[in-house]
């Protein structure tokens, strides 16, 4: 890949990253509800999640899926699912914060585990790879898995560093979360809605 190639292809990623959506709402909601740890963890657990996906496409499984719409149809009506789970658990959590605590017994790694499932099952997430890396890749230059394994990892690296600087700048609105109840109840709704916004949209996705 060269230089000029390689430039374009980070706009896309970063581009991509940017674009507000499931992934975003949930580091989002764990960044003002618990702070940047527990967001950054987030994002780690998105981040690995693409591992998954990125291994579907090295391995054709993504081509086997397209051909079943029947399977595409189950993982997107389990993303929805899971959103909206994670939606009304946002909701239902009565314990308002007064400052930046630990998230709870289970440490962070419930928060990386969140981010994990919730980008596995995100349709969008397959069809990043399926849709964009193809068009960087050269099989006259031969080694097409080497190929899509550099992307991928190109991807990753840049997602997470954009990802956690985003988290780096929410945390900054913390503060005000942590000392007004009210504002603390008005974000949950906002973000809840926000995820369910995205769950309908995942129920009107034309694969």
């Amino acid at each position: 890949m060269s230089f000029n190639e390689l430039i374009v292809y980070i706009g896309f990623v970063i581009g991509f990253a940017l674009t507000p959506g499931p992934n975003m709402m949930l580091y989002l909601t764990y960044t003002f509800e618990y702070g940047r740890r527990a967001g950054w963890a987030t994002a780690a657990g998105i981040v690995s999640s693409f591992v998954v996906h990125l291994s579907a496409i090295a391995l054709g499984l993504t081509a086997i899926l397209v051909s079943m719409p029947h399977a595409l149809d189950l993982l997107r009506y389990c993303g929805i699912a899971y959103l909206i789970y994670l939606a009304i658990t946002n909701l239902n959590t009565v314990k308002w914060k007064t400052g930046e605590v630990q998230p709870g017994n289970s440490g962070l790694h419930v928060f990386y585990l969140k981010g994990f499932i919730g980008n596995l099952l995100n349709p969008g997430s397959l069809f990043l790879y399926f849709s964009i890396l193809p068009q960087f890749l050269h099989p006259e230059r031969g080694q097409l898995l080497w190929q899509n394994i550099k992307l991928g990892l190109i991807q990753m690296c840049f997602s997470f560093i954009t990802n956690c600087t985003i988290i780096y700048l929410a945390g900054f609105a913390t503060d005000t979360f942590f000392k007004n109840e009210t504002y603390q109840k008005w974000v949950r709704i906002t973000m809840s809605f926000f995820i369910l916004l995205f769950a309908v949209k995942m129920l009107f996705m034309k694969m």
